[in-house]
C-alpha cells in the first residue's frame, strides 16, 4: 500500500509586535518618544480657541425724574428717559474641553494591540452613527460589531460586549455616560468606582489610571512630584525634567491629551500614518499593568 506523505509543518507566523510595549524612562527613550511625539502632533489639528462671552452686567434702574411742573392745560405726559445702553460682552479665552475619558475608554477597547488609527476610526463611526451616548448605551453589541466589521479588528464582538457592559455599568453608577468625575476623585475613590464597575476590563482601568496621572503631570498648576513618582518617573532627574518641559510645551495648544493620529480618512479608512496617538506614545513610559511585561 502506498505510504502517506508526511506534510511539512506550517511555519509559525510571527506575532504582530504590540505598539504599546512599555519603555523604560531612560534619556534615550525620552528622546525617542519626543521625536515621535513631534511627528504625530504635526498631523493632529490644534483645536480652535474656546471663547466665552460674559453676559452683560445688570443695569441699575435709573432714578425716577422729578415731575416737571406743568400747567392745568398741559395734558401731555413727560417724555420717558432714554434707555441706558448695556455694556458690550467682553470675550475671554477659557480652557478648552479636557480629554473625554469615555472616548479614551472606547479608544483603548478598540485599539488595544493595534495602531491607534483603529480606535480613532471606531470612535468616529460611533459618534456619527448614534444621536447621543444614551442611544449608543441601549444598542446591542452585534449592531456595533456590524458597524465596525470591515475594520477587521481581532475579537471584535468580544470588544463590543465589553464596551456595552462597561457603558451600562457607568450609566447605572453615575446616571449618565461620563467619567469626568474621576479627575477630582482620590486614588481610593477611583478604585472604589472601578470595583463597582467590574465590566471595565483590567487593561482599560490601567489605561485610564495612567492617563489621569499623565494629565496631572502635563497640565496641573500644582506640584506634580507625587504624580511623577506614580508614573514611574524620577522627579529629581534632570533628563526627566527636560523631557516633561518639552512635552508640556508641545501639548499646551491642545489643552488635553490627543487620542488621534491625524485627520480622519475618507471612505472610512483607518489612518495608519502614525502607529500611536500622542497619548499612547507617552503612556508607554508609564508603569505596565500588573502581570504585564517587566521593565
Amino acid at each position: 500500500m502506498p505510504s502517506k506523505k508526511k506534510t511539512a509543518p506550517e511555519p509559525e507566523v510571527a506575532a504582530t509586535p504590540d505598539p504599546r510595549e512599555p519603555l523604560d524612562p531612560t534619556p534615550a527613550n525620552f528622546k525617542l518618544v519626543l521625536a515621535e511625539l513631534e511627528k504625530v502632533l504635526a498631523d493632529v489639528p490644534v483645536p480652535p480657541p474656546f471663547v466665552l462671552k460674559k453676559p452683560p452686567a445688570p443695569r441699575a434702574a435709573p432714578a425716577p425724574a422729578a415731575p416737571a411742573a406743568r400747567g392745568d392745560d398741559d395734558d401731555e405726559a413727560a417724555p420717558a428717559p432714554a434707555p441706558v445702553a448695556a455694556p458690550e460682552p467682553v470675550p475671554v479665552e477659557e480652557p478648552g474641553p479636557e480629554t473625554d475619558l469615555v472616548e479614551a475608554m472606547l479608544h483603548i477597547y478598540f485599539a488595544d494591540g493595534l495602531a491607534c488609527g483603529y480606535g480613532q476610526e471606531a470612535r468616529r463611526r460611533i459618534r456619527e452613527s448614534f444621536v447621543d451616548r444614551n442611544e449608543f448605551r441601549v444598542t446591542e453589541a452585534y449592531e456595533v460589531e456590524d458597524l465596525l466589521r470591515d475594520l477587521e479588528i481581532p475579537d471584535l464582538f468580544e470588544r463590543c460586549m465589553w464596551v456595552r457592559d462597561s457603558i451600562a455599568q457607568i450609566y447605572n453608577d453615575q446616571n449618565g455616560v461620563q467619567l469626568g468625575f474621576l479627575r477630582s476623585a482620590g486614588i481610593s475613590d477611583r478604585n472604589t468606582f472601578f470595583q463597582r464597575a467590574p465590566a471595565l476590563q483590567p487593561h482599560v482601568v490601567h489605561f485610564l489610571g495612567n492617563l489621569l496621572t499623565l494629565e496631572e503631570i502635563c497640565f496641573s498648576d500644582k506640584s506634580t512630584l507625587r504624580a511623577q513618582q506614580r508614573f514611574g518617573l524620577d522627579p529629581k532627574d534632570k533628563a526627566t525634567a527636560d523631557f516633561l518641559n518639552s512635552v508640556r510645551v508641545l501639548l499646551a495648544p491642545y489643552r488635553g491629551m490627543p487620542l488621534d493620529v491625524g485627520k480622519d480618512q475618507a471612505r472610512g479608512k483607518v489612518n495608519l500614518t502614525h502607529p500611536l496617538s500622542p497619548t499612547c506614545l507617552l503612556l508607554r513610559l508609564g508603569p505596565p499593568a500588573k502581570g504585564g511585561k517587566k521593565r
